[in-house]
């Protein structure tokens, strides 16, 4: 009798664990959801607010953008120089953590719809410099190249053309060459200049065009 009660509540346990493995699988996905909002400001206001080549309003203003993705965010005002800004998909310090050591990314449920992921900058706030005063810069075409690499490199990993962990690495590069203050702080990849996820340092295209 006590076996078979015993036997009963290991069931029971087996079935509690399994049912919340099922329900966290896309914890991300329900706590954080598919999308980001990423408020842009400017100096001066009433810049143009192109993302991915496609008008999104006026500065200030907020932009909805999906995790999955990366994106380039351009402002343009007449008689300004406009400036572009690389807002990319990064994860935590612990995934970054298990690229330098080897290990693979468990992309699951979250990783398909872009919920495990944070888009960096979390703001941005852009002083544009005027047409006269302004010395050419390569800092948003920095920004451009840094986003068509990885959208190249998301192609190569969606046709299966590269492992997880080759694309894993291969990101990182990108990172630690184009914006190495996206990768948290307490890691060895970051450097020196890891910083808080807002526009300035050296991230890819935080200098006026």
């Amino acid at each position: 009798m006590r076996a078979a009660t015993a036997h009963k509540l290991r069931m029971s346990c087996l079935l509690a664990v399994v049912a919340a493995g099922v329900q966290l699988s896309g914890c991300a996905t329900i706590v954080k959801g598919t999308t980001q909002k990423v408020p842009v400001a400017s100096d001066p206001s009433g810049a143009d607010v192109i993302v991915d080549g496609n008008l999104s309003g006026q500065t200030p203003t907020t932009v909805e953008l999906k995790r999955k993705n990366d994106h380039l965010v351009t402002l343009e005002k007449t008689g300004y120089q406009s400036r572009s800004v690389a807002v990319v998909k990064s994860v935590g310090g612990a995934v970054w953590g298990n690229i330098l050591a080897g290990g693979l990314i468990g992309w699951g449920v979250d990783a398909a719809d872009g919920a495990q992921y944070n888009l960096v900058p979390v703001t941005i706030n852009a002083k544009l410099e005027p047409l006269a005063a302004a010395a050419p810069n390569a800092g948003s075409d920095d920004a451009k190249v840094f986003i068509d690499q990885l959208r190249v490199l998301d192609k190569l990993h969606e046709g299966k053309q590269i492992s997880d962990a080759d694309y894993a690495k291969a990101r990182l590069a990108l990172f630690k060459k184009y914006m190495p203050d996206a990768i948290p702080a307490n890691n060895p990849a970051a450097g020196e200049n890891a910083q808080s996820g807002k526009v300035g340092g050296n991230s890819a295209g935080n200098q006026p065009r």
